[in-house]
Order: C-alpha cells, then structure tokens, then sequence
C-alpha cells in the first residue's frame, strides 16, 4: 500500500500553488511558507478549516479549480515509481493506495501517469470517516485487496504513514525519495527504510523470501 503525494508523485508545487491561490482569491491573503505546510497532509477540509471555518467550501472549490488546471504542468511522478510498481507487479503483489487526497484528484494522478494499471484498491478522503493517522484506510485497503495484514506493507513519506500502519498492524517503510520531513520520519520508528522507489522492491523480494 502506497501513499499518493509525496510517495508515488511529486505533487508537492501544485499542492502549494493552489493552496496558496485559494487563499489569495478569497481572503485576499498571501500565505507565508510556514501557513502552506501546516498540518500538511491531513485532509483538505481540515486545512481550509484553518484558514476560515466559516468558507472552507468556497477555499476548497477554488483550491480545486486551480489544482485540476495545473496538474499536468506541476505535478509527476517520482523517479523510478512505474518501474518499481511494475516488478512488485511481476513478484506477484496486489498493490493499493491509501491517501487523503480526494477521489478524483487520485483518480486524475494515477490516470494521468500510466500509474492505474498496477493499483488495484485505491482508498481517498470519501471512503473512510476518520482519516491517517488513524488505521481505517489501511484496513479497508486490506478489505478491497482480500490481504492479511501479515502480508501487507505501507509505505509512505508522512509520520502519519507509519503511526496508521502502526495502528493497522502492518509493517511500514519510510519513503526517503519525496519526504519533507526526514528527521521525524525516520524519529517515528518506521520498521524499514527506502531511499529509493527500487529499495521498495529488494525489501519486499528479500523479505518474502525469507
């Protein structure tokens, strides 16, 4: 199980950018750096809630309008991702993302990128009511792919991936290629680290043959 943003894709500008331009469009304010990063990764009401609890619909609809439009310019996947799904693929794994991204931003990402193809669950902010850090996503990612939570890895490149992979009972690998939080990731105690997509495939490999 794969977490989206900042794991398989670098969605880290247009992420920004658009957070940024909701609140310059609407509250006529210019974010500073710290006010983007902010709680970064939980769900997008909850960020926008931030902002103004009482127009977190209106930030969100013109956070999305301009995330959909400049998708394609600011946003891609990381080195090494297709081809690192594709051999765990060929090793025989059924492959998930579980991300608080919305469905359709997900579906756009993995569309997009030819990523799709190997992803046979996706999990998104509409499909469990409490969100990461807490385990939901990764156990009804576990529900859609019929895994046992022995067999199940979640990597990711949030301290939120690995205390729900905690929660959830599976193990967890810190994605070093697109954290920006590398200290406190590696402080939460992740079972295994990846500097790279091809990392994700020798542990999985080695582990299973174990």
């Amino acid at each position: 199980m794969f977490d989206l943003d900042g794991t398989l894709i670098d969605s880290f500008a247009l992420i920004a950018e658009s957070f940024r331009h909701a609140a310059r469009a609407l509250l006529g304010r210019s974010l500073t750096e710290g006010e983007v990063v902010a709680r970064w990764g939980e769900p997008l009401p909850v960020r926008m809630a931030q902002l103004a609890s009482d127009r977190g619909e209106e930030l969100i609809a013109a956070y999305t309008a301009h995330y959909e439009a400049q998708h394609d310019r600011l946003c891609r996947p990381f080195p090494g991702i297709p081809e690192m799904l594709a051999a765990l693929a060929a090793h025989g794994c059924r492959q998930g993302v579980v991300t608080s991204k919305r469905r359709r931003a997900t579906a756009q990402a993995l569309e997009r990128f030819g990523l799709g193809s190997w992803i046979q669950a996706a999990v998104c902010a509409e499909d469990v009511r409490v969100p990461k850090p807490a385990p939901d996503p990764i156990l009804e990612v576990l529900i859609r792919l019929k895994a046992e939570r022995r067999d199940a890895w979640v990597v990711g490149d949030a301290v939120f991936d690995i205390e729900a992979a905690r929660g959830a009972g599976v193990r967890s690998v810190a994605a070093l290629w697109g954290t920006r939080e590398r200290e406190a990731l590696r402080a939460a105690r992740p079972d295994y680290v990846a500097a790279r997509p091809v990392d994700v495939v020798s542990l999985v490999i080695s582990e299973s043959s174990a």
